[in-house]
């Protein structure tokens, strides 16, 4: 028997991720034989489309051989020029689909341990000992998230053939049955899911015990000043990453919304009947104080699934939802006829009137005429007051004009902060253009003193070409007024060759993408460009963004990259490079000792410098050098360079005319945790998830409410940058970057939080810091209380863990209520200084806080209590399976989230009543548990002194 398989050493732990790219292989050295047999288990990470694209093999001449296509519950195989399809069903709650294929005088299809087969119309043959195979597609219109494993091609003979049928199927029912039944825990669905059917939403029981559920209650964060704003959020039809409760097992560069701390209500949308939003989002928007909704959505010519939904018999398990799954409401969405107005407007009203029984609420998308056909108003007006009266929150559509728009505000009366203005960010049809013109239409909403609603905001992700640096700027751009202007063009030949050290540069080209190779001796190239013949703005910064690897077989080969500024007479003025990541006043040097080392990994580097008035000339820099001395280009490659000039413009800047939110409850605390990246650090120290790549968006908690402005200081004017980093961390994988430059004994104010909070007791409070020299540089707090001038208070205490200090603060209670938070930074040397540290942490709450802890009797070294079942089952992928069912009671208040480890291996994060890790390593002899319980205000012990919860092997669940 010859056989192939495609699982270890291919990717992380033998999941393939098939899209958004696809993968060629030559397969040789194989047996010819009289039966083919593909064999793979494939796990769908979101909703099909219409038609997805497996796996397609060729012949030894590239000839089509044999294509595998998913269309919605059919399975299409093409052998040579005939097509056969076969019904087919996923298996369980994992969108799982384990597929065996064999190919003789018939085609015989395995999936669920059922045997499908048809007659082949040209027998089976191989007689070469090569072929090619494509996984995935190789076109984005079939494209689908999703991982296979176990992947294999296999030739055998004819009389094995019936046992190679007989094991499969064998196989099948035991993996089906481990799923089914794993002792007392459930094989858990990890991830959320919509209605898609009047069906489905029949059937639909709540069920807790077999469902997972956020644990983040909303707090009370909520705006004092009018005219809220609603983000409608509808990106690639909705369930993408954001589905997975404990880590996306998909390597990807996944969508972050950064401005929570400006969104009073968050739409979770999908062109799905019943859209409920994703445990993730439910607990980010409740963290935030955000009211997150789902949508109730009908569309298209037929409007049977809008009768059917009208029965006023649904409006009670319309609620029952709601109140099950934890958010706030919804947003109705019928974009089809109606046949009965009356009926429609009382389905409306029972429904608003039940919601908001529970806290929640309804809002009418704008959609119809007052006899109920579909007619979009694009303005409130006598047609659709009716609706919006109905329930009394109302989404205008998108094309409105001022006209229309001075109708709104007239027709509002008193309830214009219940009635939401729509501006499509994609610019479709909108007033101003939308895109990077979207502040054209914000202008005009807030002269008109209404509501706005965002609609697609993930539009700077979805045109970032899959750069996480990209989607970053494209959302500065947006939301902040950042200008940024390109100044290279990687399709000209822009570089100049400084040094071509060894066997010289090599560039290859690839899909449009240029990567230049070094060689065994230093090679150097430059870009140099003339500032002010590309923008006329000073005082804005400048961005390279380049990704760097080795080339094998020893891939630490060394790099630098950097940045030059020079002014008129071409003397350097300032420089950074990717080594110190400080800004110099000289040109950079470089040898051995002060260059990065690469890996076998594309790393991307971001390096930011800020121009000044003298700026004229900009050199970009990249030097590699091959580590093994060999000839020929071994050495650092380099790709995917871009560089940018970013300046301000406080015109277009969305969160200027929006404002933040104004916090009411303590605890105020954020790790400014992104949590997506190469790495993840508890308390400083560098870890590396067990997958290679961390993305959980359940922990995401970056909070900047300024980032743009409000620094109260006349010396440093617009001097100042805060920027999100992903090269450090405190706690996750992300932190905030603060450069600026202060005169002697001079000092500026960030502010960090709008508050309107009573304290109980005294304050305690925590910065965790990193690069502010404490003989030069001062943090201190500053807090203005009541109608009291700004107080400031110094730390307490000081102290440092892994080149981190934790500046600790005593607040005594000053009987006013607590109005502003800022982080003063005081230059205390004698000489004018840059400042460029890291801000990992932040934490304020009162004696209120710690009584509930004392209360709740939060247990952090011996957490196993919180544990109702545990349990580690083999995989089919001879790793191990881990599942967690937690009873949280009285700590489900005032958690932050669960990390989980294994033994000291930290495996992920759990902030719901389950926790699902895949494919673990286990030496057969005994696991250890360890759960670290993280508060609200970011109270912790050491993972070290948890007491473990320890799994035996005579406990774990095996395959067969």
């Amino acid at each position: 028997m010859s056989n192939y398989f495609l699982n270890s050493g291919l990717k992380r732990d033998g999941q393939l991720q098939l899209i958004p790219e696809h993968v060629r292989f030559n397969l040789t050295q194989l047996t010819p034989s009289d039966v083919g047999i593909v064999q793979f288990q494939i796990i769908l990470a979101e909703q099909e489309q219409n038609i997805i694209e497996l796996i397609d093999i060729q012949d030894n001449l590239g000839n089509p051989l044999i294509k595998i296509t998913l269309k919605q519950r059919e399975l299409i195989i093409q052998y040579l020029e005939n097509t056969y399809k076969f019904p087919i069903q996923q298996i369980i709650l994992y969108k799982l689909y384990p597929i065996f294929i064999s190919f003789h005088d018939e085609i015989n299809l395995i999936t669920n341990f059922n045997v499908q087969s048809q007659k082949l119309q040209q027998r089976f043959a191989y007689t070469s000992n090569k072929m090619g195979i494509f996984l995935g597609s190789r076109s984005n219109l079939n494209a689908f998230t999703g991982i296979t494993r176990n992947l294999q091609i296999r030739f055998v003979r004819e009389n094995e053939l019936k046992m190679q049928i007989e094991g499969e199927i064998k196989m099948q029912k035991s993996i089906l049955n481990d799923l089914n039944d794993i002792g007392q825990i459930k094989y858990k669905l990890p991830f959320s899911k919509p209605l898609q059917s009047i069906e489905e939403l029949d059937n639909w029981k709540p069920n807790e015990e077999y469902t997972i559920l956020p644990i983040q209650q909303l707090k009370k964060i909520t705006r004092t000043t009018n005219q809220p704003l609603l983000v409608c959020h509808d990106m690639q039809g909705g369930y993408k990453e954001d589905i997975w409760c404990f880590g996306n097992p998909m390597r990807q560069n996944s969508y972050r919304f950064y401005y929570m701390t400006h969104c009073d209500i968050f739409v979770y949308f999908s062109h799905t009947f019943i859209t409920i939003p994703t445990v993730p989002y439910i607990n980010i928007c409740h963290q935030f104080g955000t009211r997150i909704l789902g949508t109730i959505i009908t569309e298209g010519d037929d409007n049977t699934l809008t009768n059917q939904i009208l029965n006023l018999k649904y409006v009670d398990k319309l609620v029952q939802i709601c109140q099950f799954y934890k958010f706030d409401g919804y947003l109705l969405n019928i974009e089809t006829n109606v046949d009965n107005v009356d009926l429609f407007i009382q389905f409306i009203k029972e429904l608003s009137d039940k919601l908001q029984s529970i806290g929640a609420i309804l809002m009418y998308y704008d959609s119809h005429n007052a006899e109920g056909i579909l007619k979009w108003q694009s303005e409130l007006n006598e047609d659709n007051m009716k609706y919006f009266q109905a329930c009394n929150y109302f989404f205008s559509d998108y094309h409105w004009n001022l006209n229309k728009l001075s109708n709104t505000e007239k027709n509002a009366g008193n309830q214009k902060n219940n009635v939401f203005v729509g501006i499509d960010i994609w610019g479709r049809g909108q007033y101003g253009g939308g895109q990077f013109d979207s502040h054209i239409a914000l202008q005009e909403i807030k002269k008109a003193q209404l509501a706005t609603a965002i609609f697609g905001q993930a539009w700077t992700y979805e045109t970032s070409n899959d750069s996480r640096s990209q989607f970053i700027q494209n959302d500065n751009s947006l939301w902040q007024g950042k200008n940024t202007v390109s100044l290279f063009d990687k399709h000209k030949n822009q570089w100049v060759i400084t040094s071509n050290g060894g066997s010289g540069w090599k560039i290859v080209q690839e899909n449009g993408e240029e990567t230049a190779i070094a060689s065994f001796d230093w090679c150097i190239r430059t870009y140099t460009i003339q500032l002010n013949l590309v923008s006329s703005n000073k005082g804005g910064i400048i961005q390279f963004n380049a990704r760097v690897k080795g080339t094998g077989p020893k891939f630490e080969d060394l790099y630098l990259i950097g940045i030059e500024l020079y002014d008129r007479q071409n003397k350097c003025i300032a420089s950074i490079d990717s080594f110190s990541t400080k800004v110099n006043k000289k040109e950079i040097q470089f040898n051995v000792d002060n260059v990065n080392v690469a890996d076998d990994k594309w790393r991307e580097h971001t390096l930011s410098i800020k121009t000044t008035d003298d700026t004229q000339y900009v050199k970009f820099i990249e030097v590699g050098k091959d580590v093994e001395l060999w000839a020929g280009n071994y050495g650092t490659q380099f790709t995917g360079e871009s560089m940018v000039y970013i300046s301000y413009d406080s015109n277009k800047d969305l969160l200027r005319m929006i404002k933040p939110k104004t916090y009411q409850e303590f605890p105020l605390q954020t790790y400014f945790n992104n949590a997506v990246g190469e790495a993840y650090y508890i308390d400083g120290q560098k870890f590396t998830h067990y997958k290679g790549y961390y993305d959980n968006l359940n922990d995401f908690d970056y909070s900047l409410c300024y980032p743009t402005k409000k620094i109260v200081s006349q010396d440093i004017q617009d001097n100042w940058e805060s920027s999100i980093t992903f090269s450090d961390a405190w706690n996750g994988s992300s932190c905030i970057k603060i450069k600026g430059d202060l005169q002697v004994n001079k000092s500026f104010l960030i502010k960090l939080f709008k508050t309107r909070i009573d304290p109980q007791g005294n304050l305690s409070a925590s910065i965790n810091m990193k690069n502010f020299d404490k003989k030069i540089l001062s943090l201190s707090l500053v807090f203005k209380f009541g109608d009291k001038g700004l107080q400031t208070f110094k730390p307490t205490k000081i102290l440092t863990n892994k080149g981190w200090d934790i500046a600790q603060y005593t607040i005594l209670n000053q009987g006013k209520s607590l109005k502003s938070v800022y982080l003063k930074i005081e230059n205390i040397s004698q000489q004018q200084q840059a400042v460029d540290g890291l801000i990992g942490g932040l934490a304020i709450y009162d004696d209120r806080f710690t009584e509930q802890m004392k209360i709740a009797n939060v247990d952090f070294k011996d957490p196993t209590k919180y544990i109702k079942n545990i349990q580690l089952k083999e995989s089919v992928t001879n790793l191990y399976d881990l599942y967690i069912q937690l009873e949280l009671g009285d700590l489900q208040p005032l958690l932050k989230t669960i990390r989980v480890f294994n033994d000291k291996q930290w495996i992920g994060n759990v902030r719901s009543n389950y926790a699902y890790f895949p494919e673990l390593p286990f030496d057969g002899k005994e696991m250890f548990v360890k759960l670290q319980i993280i508060l609200n205000n970011g109270n912790h012990i050491k993972a070290e002194s948890v007491l473990p919860h320890i799994l035996y092997s005579d406990q774990v669940v095996r395959l067969p």
